[in-house]
This record gives C-alpha cells, structure tokens and sequence, in this order.
C-alpha cells in the first residue's frame, strides 16, 4: 500500500486573538494544492487575507478581515 498526502488544510484565525471565527472558515480545497504556501495563495484569490497578530501570521477569511 502506498500512501499518498492530501494536502494541507489552512482554517481562519478568527477576527482577534480571543475569538474563534464565527463560521470555523477554512480555505476551499483545490486538487492542485498541496503545500501551506498553495493553498494561501488560492486564499487570496477567494479574499482571505494573511496578517501579524502578536507577533505571528494570522489567516483570515474574507469575513473576520473586515471584524473589527
């Protein structure tokens, strides 16, 4: 049997460091996406946006970016 790696799940952040995001968000998965790197950047394109929160990167979906 071989075993084969089906990616890499990146979840929101939630709109600050005391909340969980509202809707458990996580980025759409995409067959071509296999490193955290890919799969931000398929965020983006569906407007998730990557941010430093005390003093680490956050993600965040489209919408806990605008929460304030």
């Amino acid at each position: 049997m071989t075993a084969r790696s089906l990616g890499t799940e990146v979840s929101c952040d939630g709109p600050d460091s005391a909340r969980a995001c509202p809707e458990s968000a996580a980025v759409r998965a995409r067959f071509t996406s296999m490193t955290a790197a890919a799969v931000r950047r398929d965020g983006r394109r569906d407007g998730w946006v990557c941010r430093r929160r005390d003093g680490r990167l956050v993600d965040l979906c489209p919408a806990c970016k605008t929460t304030p």
